[in-house]
């Protein structure tokens, strides 16, 4: 095992313990936190711990993140796909992968992405309104290019 797949596994088991102060101790001061639930990062060390504690306090003991996958060949950054069990049962739409970087300098987590599966599923209706909105996206990126 690597150190950034270390440090990941044993924030994940952290968590899992509603234990905070431990799974802070994975979290560098400078970390950038992106949950994609959210409209915003969580920029350092309180922002991520405000993040980690409205997941810790806010689902029941027994939800549990359960790592699938997870990648091992480098020392400083980790892939992971992972789902929810509740009691030990796979809880419906909550599955994801996310991206995690450690520093070199400290071993702490220093970036942070997290990609959670959608409750809603438009299959082949996301290509119409991809297609449906190119035209506008172009208009509105190339003005923001232009300024």
């Amino acid at each position: 095992m690597t150190a950034a797949s270390e440090t990941v596994r044993a924030m994940y088991a952290a968590i899992n313990q509603r234990d905070l102060d431990q799974a802070m101790t994975y979290v560098d001061e400078d970390c950038v936190y992106q949950d994609l639930n959210f409209p915003r990062a969580f920029e350092g060390k309180q922002g991520v711990r405000s993040l980690f504690e409205d997941s810790i306090n806010n689902v029941p003991d027994d939800f549990k993140f359960v790592i699938d996958d997870i990648t091992t060949g480098d020392d400083h950054a980790v892939g992971i796909t992972w789902h929810v069990e509740l009691d030990g049962v796979p809880f419906p739409n909550t599955r994801g992968a996310s991206f995690y970087r450690v520093s070199p300098s400290s071993g702490l987590l220093i970036f942070g992405r997290d990609v959670v599966e959608s409750p809603v599923k438009l299959g082949k209706v996301a290509f119409t309104i991809i297609r449906a909105v190119t035209p506008l996206a172009r208009r509105f990126l190339k003005v923001s290019a232009d300024s």
